[in-house]
């Protein structure tokens, strides 16, 4: 039987491991995880190859922890321990789950299945893309650059070959830091351009490579994209009982 898994990060301070803690709460409250994981700086640090390979990047920039290299890192790390055909919920720390929408939570990972990647949009790619990473991708026509961009804050996966090669290219193109990070595009932007939304802009160009990602669903209807970096809920629940 499929197994459903659900996952999030955090470092830094006392605010991320306590909004941590709260998320993992919630998640737990839902009874439709097989494993929950928590992961922190703790684990990447103790993860010698990793470590030894970032570690001066992710001292030397403290946004993001490393511009949020870890993101598509751990994210790959646990695609590695499960099967074809398992579900995958990935939220940042700051994020929220609503007990009352677990019928469709349960609902999406039934959907994800045809979809692969459920997540959600924000501004358009022109805007927030250096130069540099769209020659590299070859994302220069319209149809991409005139659309929403895909974030990366809350993203449900359907574990199989496509979405494993599509994470580890994340990955593997956020190593060389340049296409993460806030330097200057060596390219000219577009005139357009606004700001480069560092992993998050990888992760979009490739769902549209290689089209992987849901235009029909957002995991907004799931997930609350509330950026709440502590350990106390912002959703009012007075009264509503676990729907287990």
């Amino acid at each position: 039987m499929n197994k459903k898994y659900f996952i999030t990060f955090s470092a830094g301070n006392t605010n991320y491991y306590e909004a941590s803690d709260r998320l993992i709460k919630q998640a737990n409250n839902l009874c439709i995880f097989d494993k929950i994981i928590s992961y922190t700086d703790d684990y990447l640090k103790n993860d010698n190859i990793f470590w030894r390979q970032h570690k001066n990047f992710i001292e030397n920039n403290t946004k993001g922890y490393g511009y949020w290299i870890w993101k598509s890192y751990i994210i790959k790390k646990t695609m590695e321990q499960l099967e074809d055909g398992d579900v995958l919920l990935y939220a940042d720390c700051g994020c929220e789950i609503d007990i009352r929408k677990k019928d469709k939570i349960i609902n999406y990972m039934e959907l994800v299945k045809t979809e692969y990647i459920i997540g959600s949009k924000t501004a358009l790619e022109k805007e927030y893309n250096k130069m540099d990473l769209i020659l590299l991708l070859n994302i220069l026509e319209n149809k991409y650059l005139d659309t929403s961009q895909h974030q990366a804050g809350a993203l449900l996966f359907l574990i199989c070959e496509e979405t494993r090669i599509l994470i580890n290219l994340w990955y593997d193109l956020c190593c060389d830091y340049h296409n993460i990070d806030d330097s200057p595009s060596r390219s000219q932007n577009l005139d357009c351009f606004i700001d480069h939304r560092h992993d998050q802009s990888v992760f979009s160009l490739l769902t549209k490579k290689y089209q992987l990602y849901s235009t029909n669903y957002s995991i907004e209807d799931c997930i609350e994209y509330i950026r709440n970096k502590s350990g106390n809920s912002q959703i009012n629940i007075s009264n509503v009982t676990n729907p287990r």
